[in-house]
């Protein structure tokens, strides 16, 4: 892989966006997305790099739903997610955190 083919590669910025558009789009009620780690995961001369995301994905607490208890302030339960992108942008991959590492 040559070292200056930096034009090939998204920036740090399009990166968040595609892991925050993804994240959002493709679970329920997401409240808000913090990107807590963004790092290449994977650099191969034929396939490019592949990037590592783990973002926090806080959602509505699914029992105070279900109850349809009221509360001043919503209730807000975090998981931890990791996603795998091409340098497309593509996500290749994605799951819990804590089920991935379990496997």
């Amino acid at each position: 892989m040559d070292l200056d083919d930096s034009a090939d590669r998204p920036s740090m910025a399009a990166l968040r966006t595609a892991v925050c558009d993804f994240l959002r789009e493709s679970l329920p009620e997401v409240d808000r997305v913090n990107i807590v780690k963004l790092a290449p995961a994977r650099v191969d001369v034929n396939e490019g790099t592949w990037w590592e995301a783990e973002a926090e994905v806080w959602q509505p607490n699914a029992t105070i739903q279900s109850l349809q208890l009221k509360t001043h302030r919503p209730v807000l339960d975090e998981q931890l997610y990791v996603l795998r992108l091409d340098s497309q942008l593509n996500v290749l991959a994605y799951g819990l955190k804590e089920e991935i590492r379990r496997h």
